[in-house]
C-alpha cells in the first residue's frame, strides 16, 4: 500500500463526499455544489481511489453509502465543520 501525500489531496473532494452522502445522488449533489453532474462523478472516482472503496453504490435512482462511507462520514463532517467555523470567525463582525 502506498502512502498518500496529504499535500497532494484535493480537499474539495470532502465537500463532494458530504454532498453525495446528504443528497443521495450525483445530480442533486451537483446542483448543491454548483458543479456539473460529470464533475461530481469525476470527483467520486477520485474519492474512490483515495479511500480504496466504492463509497457509494447505485440504489435505484440514487446512491447508497457503503459501510466505509458511513464510517468516514462523521470524520469528514467534523473536519468540514471546523473549516466552516474558522472561516466564520474571520468574517463575523468584531465586538
Amino acid at each position: 500500500m502506498s502512502e498518500i501525500d496529504f499535500n497532494e489531496v484535493d480537499l474539495n473532494l470532502l465537500k463532494v463526499f458530504e454532498a453525495l452522502h446528504e443528497e443521495g445522488g450525483a445530480g442533486r449533489a451537483a446542483i448543491r455544489l454548483g458543479l456539473t453532474q460529470s464533475a461530481v462523478s469525476a470527483a467520486l472516482s477520485r474519492l474512490r481511489i483515495l479511500y480504496s472503496d466504492h463509497l457509494f453504490e447505485r440504489a435505484g435512482r440514487g446512491l447508497r453509502p457503503t459501510s466505509k462511507a458511513e464510517e468516514l462520514r462523521p470524520l469528514i463532517v467534523e473536519a468540514l465543520d471546523k473549516c466552516r467555523q474558522s472561516i466564520a470567525r474571520t468574517t463575523s463582525p468584531k465586538e
